[in-house]
């Protein structure tokens, strides 16, 4: 099975893109939503009633289950809350391939994604004996611009799917052997409104990272006109993010078309024989 979670606060709105791109081709999708609506930095966020009544006439197949529980610690950093979380995520989500997203990240072509990860589907069966993660690749958008889109493609990996169901930290987990697959997933990261991006930045995991006052003039200053004078742009490690590119698009629907219709899924696949002989010899000791 192919199970998917998300972890919802402020930034909800942008939730059913990612649903979207995937809801066909899974087995389930968790939403975690904090009780009393607490960011893990301790803030408050709403949730209107309109977005449950968008996701349960999204829901035609009736996937979609929502998690209410505590996950705002106060005696916890908020890296920490959100590892947290997740673990507890993880747990709701029982066994198969799970997968972890933000609610700005897209996975396009998902159909052959899935394909891909039903491919192992051994590796599901004992989890214990075959423990495994799942690595792709982050297209990062970085501003929205009324004419398109500033974006990184640096082939920054992220961890993301795996058979376990502990993470050591955030989506990581650095106990098991992690697979890259060249999966390509659309970040919509600091491509938002400048009041989304200050909401981001003071109740995100990395919030006392960086200066984000400083960082959020930078961002808010940068054009369509002037972009490629900038380098090295990521707010903690600035090489990571070591170039800018311009996608001229309307929306985030017709960027996600855009960017997938030249940039197909081009995977990295395991070699099933080994892998298989592998899970026996564990199996028969």
């Amino acid at each position: 099975m192919i199970k998917v979670g998300y972890l919802v606060s402020y930034d909800y709105n942008m939730l059913l893109t990612s649903i979207k791109q995937l809801y066909d081709y899974v087995d389930g999708i968790f939403i975690a939503i904090d009780r009393d609506r607490k960011t893990w930095s301790g803030n408050n966020f709403e949730l209107p009633q309109s977005f449950f009544d968008e996701i349960k006439s999204f829901d035609s197949k009736n996937k979609i289950e929502f998690y209410f529980d505590n996950f705002y610690i106060s005696e916890l950093l908020p890296i920490e809350c959100e590892t947290r979380e997740r673990n507890m995520l993880l747990k709701k989500m029982g066994k198969g391939w799970l997968i972890q997203l933000d609610v700005d990240e897209y996975i396009y072509d998902f159909n052959k994604v899935a394909k891909y990860l039903k491919k192992y589907w051994y590796l599901t069966l004992f989890p214990k004996l075959t423990p495994i993660v799942f690595r792709g690749k982050l297209v990062t958008l970085y501003r929205q611009l009324s004419d398109g889109y500033l974006y990184i493609e640096n082939n920054e990996q992220f961890s993301f799917i795996t058979n376990q169901s502990n993470y050591t930290y955030t989506r990581n987990n650095h106990m098991v052997r992690n697979y890259y697959t060249n999966i390509n997933v659309i970040h919509q990261s600091w491509a938002r409104t400048e009041d989304e991006i200050q909401m981001k930045i003071k109740n995100w995991g990395h919030r006392d990272d960086f200066d984000t006052q400083q960082y959020f003039e930078f961002w808010k200053n940068l054009s369509s006109s002037n972009y490629m004078n900038f380098k090295n742009v990521h707010p903690i490690v600035p090489e990571v993010w070591n170039e800018l590119h311009f996608l001229p698009s309307t929306s985030i629907d017709e960027f996600i078309s855009k960017y997938a219709s030249n940039n197909f899924q081009k995977f990295i696949f395991l070699d099933n024989k080994k892998m298989i002989k592998a899970l026996f010899n564990k199996i028969i000791k």
